[in-house]
C-alpha cells in the first residue's frame, strides 16, 4: 500500500539509491554520507535524472540518517507487508536534480573538505586501474551536460 504523497511528484528519469554495507574497520568516518553522493553524482553525469530517491527505514528518517545522505525531503510511507523481512514500512526520501547538484557543491565545500586525510591513510600496494570505455546505455540516449538554468 501506497500512502507516500510524493510518490505522484517522482516522475520522469528517477535514479534509485541503493543500500551499502562498510566494513566494520571504516565505520563511522562518514563514508555513507560520501557514498549516498556518489551514487547520485554517477547518475545525473550519465543520464538526464529528475529525481532522486531511495526507499530507507522509518528509524533512519527518525534519526536523521537519512538527511545526511542529502535526501533533503522525506514522504511516508510505502509498505511491503508479508516481505521476507516482515511487515515492512518505507519511507520516501527524494531530491530534485537540481536539489542534488546544490547539495554536491555543499558537500564538497564543507563536509569533503573539512576530512581528515590522516583517517584514511594511503594504501599499501597500487590499485590497478580499469581504463576501458563502454557503451552502457542504448542510442538515444542524451549523455554528458545540459545548461538547466
Amino acid at each position: 500500500m501506497i500512502t507516500a504523497a510524493a510518490a505522484k511528484l517522482i516522475t520522469g528519469v528517477v535514479f534509485c539509491g541503493g543500500s551499502h554495507w562498510i566494513h566494520p574497520n571504516f565505520r563511522g568516518r562518514q563514508l555513507s554520507r560520501l557514498l549516498s553522493r556518489l551514487g547520485r553524482a554517477y547518475a545525473v553525469a550519465r543520464w538526464p535524472v529528475n529525481w532522486a530517491m531511495a526507499l530507507v527505514t522509518p528509524t533512519i528518517v527518525e534519526k536523521g540518517v537519512a538527511s545526511g545522505y542529502g535526501y533533503k525531503h522525506h514522504s511516508r510511507s510505502i509498505f511491503f507487508p508479508a516481505s521476507p523481512l516482515g511487515d515492512l514500512e518505507t519511507v520516501v526520501t527524494y531530491l530534485s536534480a537540481a536539489e542534488a547538484y546544490k547539495d554536491f557543491a555543499e558537500y564538497l565545500i564543507g563536509e569533503a573538505g573539512d576530512a581528515d586525510a590522516a583517517a584514511f591513510p594511503a594504501p599499501a600496494l597500487p590499485r590497478p586501474r580499469d581504463e576501458r570505455v563502454t557503451k552502457i546505455s542504448s542510442e538515444g540516449v542524451f549523455h554528458g551536460n545540459s545548461n538547466l538554468s
